[in-house]
């Protein structure tokens, strides 16, 4: 007789990012991941995968976390300095552990490369959200007056997109004021 289990699946999935996005998905055991999540670990070889976990972990982190804060950028209407507020409260939620760790995705994407052709679909695809939102971010700052060239708004975007990168590293190492004071120089290079 099958055990009835005590937890939603969309409990489970939540419960399963906090521990990936703390040790990544190589980091966790099976085992340890079912001792995490409040169930057996035949249940997570039986019934639902780690990998399975994992993904849905990537999807969940996408919904609850990064399309919210993407959202609250595409709807500012300071241009550039919607940019820098917004990297200030990356900076915020990364430095009073609001995140647990930097980005998950980012994690991810150092952690497993190009090992996954699902993975390597979703974080294109998350990438391709962010981006998507400093193009509008960066189409306001145009109508602002606050950037001249409408051709290098691509090129900002991308430049852009290293930011995250920066500060998935750069907050393990310098202060709020160095961490702002990064974000003011990196958005004083797009004019």
């Amino acid at each position: 007789m099958s055990r009835e289990l005590s937890h939603s699946y969309g409990q489970l999935v939540e419960k399963a990012q906090e521990i990936f996005w703390i040790h990544g998905f190589k980091g966790i055991s099976a085992e340890e991941l079912a001792k995490h999540v409040g169930v057996s670990t035949s249940t997570i070889y039986n019934k639902y995968s780690k990998e399975m976990l994992f993904m849905d972990s990537l999807d969940y982190y996408t919904l609850n976390y990064s399309d919210p804060f993407l959202q609250q950028l595409r709807e500012t209407t300071e241009g550039l300095e919607s940019l820098k507020a917004f990297f200030y409260s990356i900076i915020e939620a990364l430095l009073n552990k609001t995140f647990p760790k930097s980005c998950l995705m980012v994690n991810t994407i150092v952690e497993m490369r190009n090992e996954n052709r699902v993975i390597i679909d979703k974080y294109e695809d998350y990438f391709k959200v962010l981006t998507d939102s400093y193009k509008v971010v960066l189409s306001k700052a145009f109508a602002l007056g606050q950037i001249k060239d409408e051709k290098s708004i691509d090129t900002y975007a991308d430049f852009l997109l290293g930011i995250i990168f920066s500060l998935s590293i750069l907050y393990k190492i310098k202060s709020k004021e160095e961490l702002q004071t990064y974000i003011n120089e990196q958005i004083d290079f797009i004019q």
